[in-house]
């Protein structure tokens, strides 16, 4: 497991910020089966040695790159954004979802992202454990704290008592991945996202759904 931040020294994160910039410049710009621990140390302007202290695989960095930029993004904050959400009533729990969906879309909607999630497809049939690396970085992660915000709404009575928290979160992602792969990742020319009254229907919808 890669140190937080937090957990890391002031130096220490640094460099590794160091690093992440660096390999995120080469992922995206050779994919992940060609990008090289050389060519990464090099862009990164570390040693190869460095480079294996703070991450001892490719793998390793990929999947902190991507975490960088996805849940973990100091912009959109969507991990922690669920994570504090404590909703008392079906109006908070709207409010709560409502900015929850426009930093998924957000996240999802970056150029990066989709260049990395391009690479993620076009290599994991090279690389299997690569498809593996990006669930449990990014959906899975932020699907089971969606899944236990669900939980939780519903012992309080905000949702509906059979709401499954699984299923819940699935169909709150579901539809922003639709405009990730339609009007992202299959667009001509830069991102479409969706205008903020698309993403406000979504959410009603999904509130009629759940409660």
């Amino acid at each position: 497991m890669v140190a937080t931040s937090e957990e890391l020294g002031p130096r220490a994160a640094a460099k590794r910020d160091q690093i992440l910039s660096g390999a995120r410049r080469v992922f995206l710009r050779d994919g992940f089966a060609a990008a090289s621990t050389d060519v990464i140390a090099a862009e990164a302007k570390v040693s190869k040695r460095t480079l294996y202290v703070y991450y001892p695989s490719k793998e390793e960095l990929f999947a902190d790159v991507m975490r960088k930029l996805t849940i973990e993004n100091p912009q959109t904050r969507a991990l922690e954004t669920i994570e504090e959400m404590s909703p008392g009533s079906k109006e908070e729990l709207r409010r709560d979802l409502l900015e929850l969906a426009r930093k998924i879309v957000a996240t999802m909607m970056q150029p990066d992202y989709l260049a990395l999630l391009r690479t993620t497809i076009a290599d994991t049939h090279r690389f299997p454990q690569l498809g593996g690396i990006y669930r449990a970085t990014v959906p899975e992660r932020a699907m089971r704290s969606f899944a236990v915000l669900i939980e939780k709404s519903r012992e309080r009575g905000v949702v509906g008592p059979d709401v499954d928290g699984d299923t819940a979160a699935r169909m709150f992602v579901g539809p922003m991945l639709t405009y990730a792969v339609l009007d992202g990742l299959l667009a001509e020319g830069p991102p479409h996202p969706p205008a903020r009254e698309k993403i406000e229907d979504i959410v009603d919808l999904y509130m009629k759904a759940i409660t």
